[in-house]
C-alpha cells in the first residue's frame, strides 16, 4: 500500500471512528452530485433508549454484514476526545465524527467499527437525544455538510488530503433519513465513503461503508434497512 492510502486509511478510521448548491467537481475525479434539502426530523415517538448496553446491542453485528468483516476493537473507536485529521475549514473535522461528539448532548451513544478486504470498512455510530434536542442534531449534521463540500486537511505527518463532499441517491430509511459521499485523496490515493444518517424514534445513526475508489450503494441500502429493523426492537422501558 501506497503512503498516500495509509494516510486516508488513518483519517477515515479516525474520522468514522459528518453551502449547498452546484455541483462540486476537482481534478481529482469526476463531479459530485448537489446535497438535496435538509430533511427535517420526524416527531419522537416511544421512550428514548437511556441505557448504554441496550443502544449498544442494537446495532449491527459481524453476522449481519458481509463476508469478510472482522470487529474493531471497542478501545479504538474514539468516542471521547478531539481526533480526526486537522482541516480547513476547522469545523470539517466535524464530518463523519460519530454524532455524540458532533452534538455532546446525547444521553446516550454506542459505535461498532469493522475491517475488511481491499481497505474496506463498515463503521455505525449512533446517538439517543432528548425530545427537545433531536431535530436541532438531525439538522445540525446536515447543515455542517453543507458548509464542507469542499475542504482540505493534513495528518499527524502534515501529508495533504483533499476532500470532497456531494449528496447520494438511497431510499427513504426509518422515521427520517439523508445520505451523502465523501472522496478523500491523498498522495494519487483515493477512499469513497457512502454515508446515511438515519433517525429511528429518538436515536440517530450514522451508516458509513469506505473502500477504494468506489463502493457499491446497494451495501449501504442494505446495512441502513437491517439496522433501522434492530432500531425498532428496542425493548420498552
Amino acid at each position: 500500500m501506497t503512503r498516500g492510502g495509509a494516510v486516508l486509511l488513518a483519517a477515515v478510521s479516525t474520522a468514522l471512528l459528518a453551502g449547498c448548491g452546484s455541483d462540486s467537481t476537482d481534478d481529482d475525479g469526476p463531479a459530485l452530485p448537489a446535497l438535496g434539502p435538509i430533511v427535517a426530523a420526524a416527531p419522537a415517538t416511544g421512550p428514548p433508549i437511556t441505557e448504554v448496553v441496550v443502544l449498544g446491542q442494537l446495532l449491527l453485528g459481524p453476522e449481519d454484514l458481509p463476508s469478510g468483516m472482522e470487529q474493531v476493537p471497542e478501545s479504538a473507536l474514539g468516542l471521547s476526545g478531539s481526533g480526526g485529521a486537522a482541516t480547513r475549514p476547522a469545523e470539517c473535522a466535524e464530518v463523519l465524527q460519530p454524532l455524540a461528539r458532533q452534538r455532546p448532548d446525547a444521553l446516550t451513544r454506542y459505535a461498532v467499527g469493522f475491517n475488511g478486504p481491499n481497505f474496506s470498512s463498515i463503521d455505525i455510530d449512533a446517538a439517543t437525544f432528548p425530545n427537545d434536542k433531536l431535530s436541532g442534531a438531525f439538522d445540525e449534521v446536515q447543515q455542517t455538510l453543507r458548509r464542507c463540500i469542499s475542504y482540505s486537511g493534513t495528518d499527524a505527518d502534515q501529508a495533504a488530503i483533499d476532500y470532497r463532499l456531494g449528496g447520494l441517491e438511497q431510499p427513504a430509511a426509518g422515521d427520517a433519513s439523508t445520505s451523502f459521499q465523501l472522496r478523500l485523496t491523498s498522495e494519487g490515493f483515493t477512499l469513497v465513503s457512502l454515508v446515511t444518517l438515519v433517525q429511528v424514534g429518538n436515536t440517530l445513526t450514522q451508516v458509513s461503508v469506505t473502500a477504494p475508489e468506489s463502493v457499491d450503494p446497494g451495501v449501504l441500502t442494505d446495512l441502513t434497512a437491517a439496522q433501522v429493523r434492530s432500531l425498532k426492537q428496542v425493548p420498552d422501558s
